[in-house]
């Protein structure tokens, strides 16, 4: 099999680089290093494509293209394989094998119930792999399609770097804090940012030595600006690349999400060895064993959030058992066991 007859094209629409973008890159580098010929077909101001460009990946080329179906479609010819990361992605995907003949996988990220609609329908019962980042989203899938073989490939950590001198740095801004670290979007109605503010409001006013950090950006960051108010112990530290140095810097990690998926995010706080308490919703049990390596609590319950909060911040042998299996739970789920599997499919469809 040459490299031209492997060659995959993938699609990823998103206007915004977040979790799933970030898995699209972490998939297409391994790929590369592996010999793989690939497309990723993108918006002009994808920048997931701004990123793919400046690694510069060998065998690698990058398609924008303007915000409508035909075009996309055009994208993709010439490849034997469109693997679709993104909902866009998914009906691009399913025109390429109407009009081209393309083999179609398709990765689901999200655990909302699929509604009927024909077009979907088509899209997911026709092509050649369904994949899930998680089982939880698995049983969605089936729920809707029972008789469809989805195959669950979960995330991989980014294995985030850090340098001890920034580290160092970030600590030194919070002497004598416990310092919460959590990244999402700023997007309530999933994410539960509100919860954390509202403990760190409670914790401000019994004077506990607690203070937060969230990063990330989206529609909600006015709301949580209003919201925290005069509060000093949290803040919104906005989009940082430097993201590994201050899971680094931290103390540990909450995850109050209302929807997830997987929560990679998680996966990088498990790399760094942090105790987590985080919400057992969708596949997030798949990554954190309550009283294990971790605490899991119900979304929108600040009380068990400060609760679990107050248990991490309390130490102890349970705690120092989570920062010890952390690390090693975050190894079973890496970029290259996440290759293995995407490259165990592609071989299938392309024998």
């Amino acid at each position: 099999m040459s490299l031209a007859d492997a060659q995959i094209a993938h699609i990823n629409l998103a206007r915004e680089f977040r979790g799933g973008e970030r898995q699209t890159l972490l998939l297409m580098a391994q790929l590369s290093a592996r010999g793989w010929t690939q497309r990723l077909v993108a918006r002009r101001s994808s920048e997931l494509a701004d990123r793919i460009d400046l690694l510069g990946l060998p065998g690698t080329e990058v398609v924008r293209v303007d915000g409508n179906p035909v075009a996309w479609v055009r994208a993709t010819r010439g490849t034997r394989i469109t693997h679709a990361h993104e909902a866009r992605g998914v009906y691009v995907g399913l025109l390429g094998r109407w009009f081209s003949g393309t083999r179609g996988v398709i990765t689901r990220r999200v655990p909302h119930a699929l509604k009927s609609s024909w077009l979907r329908d088509r899209a997911y019962v026709g092509a050649d792999q369904v994949v899930t980042v998680s089982n939880a989203i698995a049983y969605s899938v089936r729920a809707r399609y029972p008789a469809l073989d989805a195959l669950t490939i979960h995330d991989a950590h980014a294995h985030l770097p850090s340098d001890p001198d920034r580290v160092a740095a970030i600590r030194a801004r919070y002497p004598d804090r416990f310092l919460v670290a959590h990244t999402g979007s700023y997007v309530d109605r999933t994410k539960g940012q509100m919860t954390l503010i509202e403990v760190a409001r409670r914790a401000a006013a019994e004077g506990l030595d607690w203070h937060f950090l969230l990063m990330g950006s989206g529609m909600d960051e006015a709301r949580f600006r209003e919201a925290i108010g005069p509060l000093t112990n949290v803040e919104l530290a906005g989009f940082v690349d430097n993201v590994g140095d201050y899971l680094a810097a931290s103390d540990a990690f909450a995850f109050p999400s209302r929807v997830e998926g997987l929560g990679s995010s998680l996966l990088d706080a498990l790399q760094f060895g942090l105790p987590v308490v985080a919400t057992r919703v969708g596949g997030i049990p798949e990554l954190i064993e309550d009283g294990i390596n971790g605490i899991l609590i119900d979304p929108d319950a600040p009380d068990q959030l400060y609760d679990g909060i107050r248990r991490l911040a309390a130490g102890g042998p349970d705690v120092e058992r989570m920062r010890a299996v952390n690390p090693c739970k975050a190894g079973q789920f890496d970029a290259d066991a996440m290759a293995d599997a995407y490259e165990t499919v592609y071989r299938r469809l392309l024998a």
